[in-house]
């Protein structure tokens, strides 16, 4: 007990000193870093201004941050596993090799993130603030991310199998090997999205919104968009699907390269509606 109030108090002497220096640095463009390591588990800091601190091989798990400001703050091989950060404010933050399972982070401002390598498999994000985020290799497996605004976001390497998005914001995003298998996106929506790659196949998209998303090379293998809306056969053309993706009225799956030439079809690479290669 006694080495655990004596890491808090180090923390928060470093930290909100640190968060001073900060502010009163971003004047001269040249902001002051706080470093931390430690153990703070069960932490109580809702509300604290810990503007810029770095989190450096800590374990925050459980600690409750709801509310905080930690604009510009650093994690590095961090721990807050089933912490709360609800409410709290990460614009700007960097997170690498981190550990942010069953986390919450409900209402929280998130714009601009840089995340590398975080696990926020089974996370509360529900309308949780991500636009113009970058993350990559990033675990949503099973994360609650109904309502969130990932618009303009970069992902890459990115999990969402399992996940609930439900009514959540793609909008002008770029997925790049992306997987959405299992994952509920009823009514989210993906317009102007560059869904490049993108696993979509078992997926729930009912009403979800794909208006001139760019579905080249998108695997629909078994995905059902009988209702969702802004699809056109070009955009179809362009994606991978079989006989079992379920498909809007008037629309057609395109017959492969390798179908075509089964039918003795000629001239195979001229022909119409050939789906590329899966």
């Amino acid at each position: 007990m006694l080495r655990r109030l004596c890491h808090l108090l180090v923390f928060l002497t470093l930290c909100l000193g640190g968060a001073v220096g900060y502010a009163a640095a971003e004047d001269r463009d040249v902001a002051r870093r706080v470093a931390f390591g430690g153990v703070c588990v069960k932490c109580d800091l809702a509300g604290r201004k810990l503007v810029g601190c770095a989190f450096m091989a800590s374990n925050f798990s459980e600690a409750n941050l709801t509310g905080a400001d930690l604009r510009g703050a650093e994690f590095h091989a961090a721990s807050f596993v089933n912490a709360d950060l609800s409410r709290s404010d990460l614009r700007g933050a960097s997170i690498m090799a981190s550990n942010f399972a069953g986390a919450r982070f409900a209402d929280a401002q998130l714009e601009g993130l840089d995340a590398k390598a975080v696990n926020f498999s089974n996370g509360h994000l529900a309308r949780a603030h991500l636009r113009a985020s970058s993350l990559t290799a990033v675990d949503f497996r099973r994360a609650d991310l109904a309502g969130a605004d990932l618009g303009e976001a970069t992902l890459v390497a990115v999990d969402f199998q399992g996940a609930d998005a439900r009514g959540a914001s793609f909008n002008d995003s770029e997925f790049r090997g992306v997987t959405l298998r299992g994952g509920h996106f009823e009514h989210a929506s993906f317009r102007s999205a560059e869904l490049d790659h993108a696993v979509l196949g078992g997926a729930s998209l009912a009403g979800a919104d794909l208006t001139e998303a760019d579905l080249t090379r998108a695997d629909l293998r078994g995905a059902d968009l009988s209702t969702v809306r802004g699809l056109t056969q070009d955009q179809l053309d362009d994606a991978c699907s079989d006989g079992a993706t379920r498909l809007p009225r008037e629309m057609a799956i395109a017959a492969t390269r390798e179908d075509m030439v089964i039918m003795g079809t000629p001239r195979v690479e001229e022909g119409r509606n050939v789906a590329p290669p899966c």
